[in-house]
């Protein structure tokens, strides 16, 4: 099965007409992966930008989660006059929270081919097991037909 795919030229969107044919399963792995990769790359970012009586507030020896201590830490940045850009922080969490958006349509568009899938299954059993049930014609010829 080849993928396929419409473009649309107004809008920023993709619409996949055949989305069996995309490993959604892959495509979601490497968006985890790439997560992992930018919070690990903001939170050492953050993290080498603070004073140690900075790092000191919050107790912990290494690097801490951005998403967890968002505000402490932003003010903390503040409060230092942006040792690191604000825009260059917005910028990785801006892509973060879209590849955990685009993890959550992969999933939403494997659950509803599942869905489509079972509905599809479901009818062609029922189509089957109402021609099998009918007395009066012979098997042979619903076959044939």
């Amino acid at each position: 099965m080849l993928p396929f795919a419409h473009v649309s030229n107004d809008k920023k969107q993709i619409t996949l007409i055949n989305p069996q044919a995309v490993n959604l399963d892959a495509y979601k792995e490497k968006l985890e992966q790439a997560i992992k990769s930018y919070e690990r790359r903001l939170n050492l970012v953050i993290w080498r930008a603070l004073s140690q009586e900075e790092r000191d507030k919050f107790k912990e020896c290494g690097p801490v989660q951005y998403m967890q201590h968002k505000e402490a830490l932003l003010e903390a940045l503040e409060n230092l006059g942006w040792p690191i850009s604000y825009e260059d922080v917005m910028l990785l969490e801006d892509e973060i929270l879209a590849a955990l958006t685009y993890v959550q349509q992969a999933s939403d568009l494997q659950k509803a081919v599942r869905k489509e899938t079972e509905k599809s299954s479901e009818s062609h059993i029922r189509i089957n097991k109402k021609v099998i049930d009918i007395p009066d014609i012979p098997l042979q010829h619903v076959l044939l037909e």
